[in-house]
């Protein structure tokens, strides 16, 4: 950095050069013009009053005290105004570089635009109820997530519920330990149990099934529609929802997820345009609630009525019982039944995972439902059982 003093219209400015950008300052001081000789190479020989050249004196002996540190722009604005004032200004620390506490980065986190905001929300909630907010990113150990878990069994949170919980908040320690807000590692050895629950998917009969059905009324039809599109796109809802035929072209659905943001590609049907183009070019229009309603009474009338058993889990004591398949079928159902025929009918996992836009194994693999029937008998003709 360099600096000089020039003389506008009577009023004195300190002018810095530094990474060839010129930076212009007043001083507050000003003099006669015919006391100000422009040519003149030393300050002294410039200013020819006497007043002034004391206070130019001055502040040329305070930047060039600080010059030399200057690195950016923000340096030399500061090193400029210590000069005119006397005070340096504090330097303004970048909103990245800023060490947050663990509450005022979980705020950020859990506010940050993303389609599972509502989920985060919930997350930041919970804790801050459970737990309240006395404590920092060093607190969030081995003796505090044995106390959140006690006081989430407490309140009667599923055992997969905690498992979210849990994860969230690890994700929130991890994303900090990488912005080096803090060095706790224990969070790393957090483990709480997850169990799959009980959902059902549909076999290939029981879409057939669906398929051939005759609804009697316009609801029973959409909520029949809609559903299929689910199995054959295996999508979830909030991407079959809203099919049309505008997302077609070379004989593939072309999409982008609304929950991952990630672009999907799956082949088109023959069924899944012929459901698109009854309606209109694009998927039936009905509410998730309504779906989850009348697919049920849909699956009734077809006869989808084989015996399950479920078991619910109420924090960490669990009740199981016998009800109707039908009764559990639901928007998620499609997309679970879609990826498990397709699983079944001999395709690579990885292969499947192009399409239902899964990034690892162990997520889809908790979409697989196969019975012991199904399982022995894709194992059927594999070398080892000849």
């Amino acid at each position: 950095m360099r600096h000089s003093f020039n003389i506008d219209k009577g009023s004195i400015r300190l002018v810095a050069t530094h990474a060839g950008k010129q930076y212009k300052k007043a001083t507050g001081l000003t003099t006669s013009p015919s006391l100000w000789f422009r040519e003149a190479k030393s300050l002294r020989a410039k200013c020819r009053d006497e007043k002034i050249w004391a206070s130019l004196r001055a502040i040329d002996i305070r930047v060039c005290e600080k010059e030399s540190s200057a690195d950016d722009e923000a340096d030399v604005l500061r090193i400029m105004e210590y000069g005119i004032t006397g005070k340096m200004p504090e330097k303004e620390v970048p909103a990245w570089e800023k060490k947050l506490s663990f509450w005022e980065y979980f705020d950020e986190w859990a506010n940050r635009p993303c389609t599972q905001v509502r989920q985060k929300k919930l997350c930041y909630n919970n804790i801050a109820r459970l737990m309240g907010k006395g404590f920092d990113w060093d607190d969030v150990d081995s003796a505090f997530h044995f106390r959140l878990v006690q006081k989430m069994q407490d309140a009667g949170f599923g055992i997969n519920y905690q498992w979210k919980t849990i994860s969230q908040l690890k994700t929130v320690m991890n994303e900090g330990r990488k912005l080096k807000y803090h060095r706790n590692l224990e969070f790393q050895d957090f483990k709480t149990r997850r169990v799959d629950p009980d959902t059902v998917y549909l076999t290939a009969d029981e879409v057939e099934r669906l398929w051939d059905y005759k609804p009697k009324g316009e609801l029973e039809r959409k909520a029949r529609d809609l559903f299929l599109l689910g199995v054959w796109s295996c999508a979830r809802f909030s991407d079959y929802s809203r099919l049309s035929r505008e997302m077609i072209w070379d004989n593939a659905i072309h999409f982008t997820q609304v929950k991952t943001a990630s672009s999907v590609l799956v082949p088109a049907s023959p069924r899944l345009l012929e459901i698109l183009d009854r309606n209109g070019g694009r998927a039936p229009h009905i509410a998730q609630q309504h779906l989850n309603e009348w697919i049920k009474k849909v699956c009734r009338a077809v006869g989808i009525l084989d015996r399950v058993e479920v078991t619910r889990y109420d924090g960490v004591t669990h009740t199981t019982k016998v009800v109707e398949k039908c009764d559990l079928v639901s928007t998620h159902t499609a997309r679970r039944s879609g990826i498990t025929q397709l699983y079944l009918t001999g395709i690579p996992l990885h292969q499947v995972m192009l399409i239902s836009g899964h990034k690892d194994e162990d997520s889809i693999r908790h979409y697989l439902r196969l019975t012991k029937e199904e399982n022995a008998k894709m194992l059927a003709d594999n070398p080892f059982f000849q």
